[in-house]
């Protein structure tokens, strides 16, 4: 396997329609060892993609919201196993589902799950007590049964873009009936668990959350190219978005598949530490370098090694398996056993991905790291296939 068998996967992707452009950056022992781009940010205009280019973060916010948290821990504001309550006090008394009507069914045909849909009301789903609070660590590891199952998932689905800020969204969650006992279970908290961790970050920081990001993630880190909401230069670097049909790529930009209506914010400003965030590869690979360095960057300590191994270590008392052989850690996602996974990469690698095609992974006993962009509306994050073919790549040709 050679460096030039990853230009000519991509390209194929590209002249196959399967994406309009993406860049690929691989780290390995502190070195940058690869960096290469392929296609276009704007097929219709035939613009290039640049190193500059702008993409949807989404899910891959995240792991900042994450780091955000972690920051917070490091220097006493957050205790991770602290109830939710303490600095949201109307999480106190949440509910758990407890309605034969929402449980998840492999018998349930598609046209029941519709009707369920068309009737289904979240002040009407019977519900028992909680056992235990929802605790940061929860949050942080898909385990607080927010948005995590049948009742959770359809609440998702029929919310509408009314919330006019992270706090009126958050406000809501608070409303909602849990889809299991905190710690017992796991799936994936698409918006509810990451929006209550950003709230909580800038309430305790008294910044409030993006100005907390600028300040201790952002200027440290030199990512200058990160945010929620674009400047009017930085939408012209903003990457368009495709969806393929028929074969060909269609762009979605600014429609209801794109970000801030699928994440159902509309034309509210709200600061999604779910998925709300755009940025370059070079930005976000210096997140990646410095997680890889053990938490330093620029010769400086920016998170203390003991944190960043943290970040990566099986985050639940119990055993929870997010998909066969991976496990959360905190805020991200760990192979744990590759064959299981079905993964080519090392025991022990970390990382996530965003629901357009964004994906980046450390491999802590390899020096490894690699941060890859795209944006394409249906590649299905995590599960991407593109993401999996970059892992890989990678590893065949680094991971020795």
């Amino acid at each position: 396997m050679r460096e030039t068998d990853i230009t000519e996967v991509m390209e194929n992707y590209v002249n196959k329609q399967e994406m309009s452009g993406g860049a690929l950056m691989v780290r390995k022992e502190g070195k940058l060892v690869y960096k290469n781009k392929w296609g276009y940010s704007d097929l219709e205009s035939n613009t290039p993609i640049e190193y500059n280019s702008i993409y949807r973060f989404m899910s891959m916010s995240k792991c900042i919201t994450g780091i955000a948290v972690l920051k917070l821990y490091e220097a006493g504001k957050i205790d991770l196993d602290a109830p939710v309550s303490v600095y949201i006090p109307e999480f106190a008394n949440m509910r758990v589902a407890d309605d034969a009507r929402y449980k998840m069914d492999d018998n349930m045909k598609i046209k029941h799950m519709f009707w369920k849909l068309l009737t289904f009301r979240m002040d009407k789903v019977k519900t028992v007590d909680c056992k235990r609070e929802i605790t940061i660590r929860d949050l942080l590891s898909h385990a607080s049964g927010l948005e995590q199952g049948v009742a959770g998932l359809m609440a998702f689905i029929k919310m509408k873009p009314t919330d006019r800020s992270l706090e009126e969204r958050v406000m809501r969650y608070s409303r909602y009936a849990l889809d299991f006992q905190p710690g017992t279970s796991t799936s994936y908290s698409p918006l509810a668990g990451f929006d209550i961790l950003g709230y909580i970050v800038g309430k305790v920081s008294g910044l409030g959350f993006e100005n907390y990001l600028q300040k201790e993630i952002f200027n440290p880190l030199e990512m200058k190219n990160t945010f929620f909401y674009p400047n009017a230069e930085q939408k012209n670097r903003i990457v368009k978005l495709y969806k393929r049909k028929n074969g060909k790529l269609v762009d979605v930009t600014d429609t209801k598949e794109d970000t801030h209506q699928f994440m159902h914010h509309g034309n509210f400003h709200i600061e999604s530490g779910s998925g709300g965030l755009y940025g370059t590869i070079t930005d976000y690979e210096k997140l990646a370098e410095m997680l890889c360095n053990e938490g330093k960057f620029n010769g400086k300590q920016f998170l203390q090694s003991k944190t960043v191994q943290l970040m990566h270590t099986e985050a639940q008392e119990k055993h929870l398996e997010a998909e066969p052989g991976q496990v959360w850690g905190l805020s991200v996602k760990i192979r744990q056993d590759p064959t299981a996974a079905e993964s080519f990469a090392h025991a022990g690698t970390y990382g996530w991905s965003g629901a357009f095609g964004t994906h980046f992974f450390v491999c802590p006993d390899k020096k490894l790291e690699a941060v890859f962009t795209t944006n394409r509306s249906d590649l299905g994050g995590s599960s991407s296939y593109i993401s999996r073919k970059v892992e890989e790549l990678v590893f065949k040709i680094w991971g020795n």
